[in-house]
């Protein structure tokens, strides 16, 4: 899988280093958040993470391999998300897609609930 720049991901921290976060992301490829990303309390705020810690970020360079991920920008809208199923969707429709989707989720989750039931007893 090869992931595009704007791409939003939920990976694991792997690694927590001088240089930044190393977080592997699904397909067991690994991205880096550089320290950078944090700027001047980078040694602060890497007390706040931790191995084992999952983390939602976006891909801002794919090059040979070497993926650059950052936290802060992922909700910048400049960088936009090609895999995102809703890009093409307009804007008349979006709000029926919406309701659909709530109502999927909402079904799913009275799913869960009943299994979890049958589960506990």
């Amino acid at each position: 899988m090869k992931y595009q720049v704007g791409q939003r991901i939920t990976g694991v921290i792997n690694k927590i280093t001088d240089l930044g976060i190393f977080v592997t992301l699904p397909k067991n490829k690994i991205g880096l958040i550089h320290h950078k990303d944090f700027g001047a309390n980078w040694l602060h705020e890497r007390q706040n993470y931790h191995s084992g810690q999952a983390m939602r970020v976006v891909v801002i360079h794919n090059y040979r391999g070497k993926i650059s991920l950052s936290k802060i920008r992922v909700n910048d809208s400049q960088l936009i998300d090609q895999t995102n199923d809703f890009l093409q969707t307009k804007k008349e429709n979006f709000l029926s897609i919406l309701a659909e989707t709530v109502s999927n989720s909402q079904t799913e989750i009275k799913k869960l609930e009943q299994e979890l039931v049958i589960y506990a007893n």
